[in-house]
């Protein structure tokens, strides 16, 4: 079918014998068609516009989808305290053994044969007789390296016994005044019975003479024969005390000091 395009001037020029009527009829449907055309054509314009306007409106947004930048909080700064000042305690120097054991210590180099159980015994009664008859440990230990060159079971010539070569009627008399138990002579060879009886026996004899070195030799002698020498204008033994005061420097090194001013004094003479 050939497709037909109705205007005025066709319809003029078509020889189509159509009468004023038909021709009115087809003019007034060509002007209804052209109108609604033109409705159409409006209708399509504005559409147009629009699309073009939404295409020449700027795309703002990212088509695709980005990353979003991680923005990473600085951490907040640390307060560092201050420094306290941490004082040192005072350090203290180690404590010194005691007395008891110095002497234990020194028996066992001096009296190696002793018994362990008479060491501490023995130990124990130099340190008693130190702390109630202030008598020095250095000396005991003299006289008895004068006397018994630390042998525990020796005998003298005029029956004298043990570590400080006690005589029997001596030691009796010493320990019951100082209520010292007392089972005869035997009990000088207990060492530290000995040791205990002839310190306080030693001890009496610096409290009645002052004088040490007097005190050494009646301890030696007996103090009814020394007093007797001294009213005749008699030195003692000065051979017995030289030896006791060398032994008692040198022992009193091995030990420590504990040496009382009136020892001191004898070995000045």
């Amino acid at each position: 079918m050939k497709a037909v395009w109705w205007t005025r001037r066709r319809l003029e020029e078509s020889r189509s014998p159509l009468g004023r009527a038909e021709l009115g009829q087809a003019g007034s449907g060509l002007r209804k068609s052209e109108t609604q055309t033109a409705v159409v054509r409006t209708a399509l314009g504005a559409a147009l516009a629009l699309a073009l306007s939404a295409c020449q409106t700027p795309w703002t947004q990212a088509l695709v989808g980005q990353p979003t930048p991680i923005v990473t909080a600085e951490p907040a700064a640390i307060e560092t305290p201050a420094p306290s000042v941490v004082v040192a305690p005072a350090v203290e120097p180690p404590a010194q053994p005691s007395l008891k054991h110095r002497v234990a210590a020194l028996l066992v180099e001096r009296a190696p044969d002793m018994r362990p159980v008479d060491r501490a015994r023995v130990a124990g009664a130099i340190e008693t007789a130190h702390r109630n008859h202030r008598v020095d440990p250095a000396l005991i230990l003299a006289v008895i390296r004068q006397e018994s060159h630390f042998r525990p079971h020796a005998r003298g010539i005029r029956n004298s016994l043990g570590l400080m070569q006690v005589r029997p009627f001596v030691g009796a008399d010493v320990a019951r005044r100082h209520n010292i138990p007392w089972a005869g002579a035997k009990t000088l060879l207990d060492p530290a019975a000995n040791v205990q009886i002839g310190s306080c026996y030693l001890g009496e004899m610096l409290e009645k003479f002052r004088d040490p070195g007097l005190a050494i030799a009646a301890y030696n002698l007996g103090p009814t024969r020394v007093s007797r020498m001294v009213a005749r204008g008699h030195i003692p033994k000065p051979a017995y005390l030289a030896s006791v005061l060398k032994h008692y420097q040198t022992l009193t090194g091995e030990l420590g000091e504990f040496a009382p001013d009136t020892v001191a004094d004898a070995a000045a003479e």
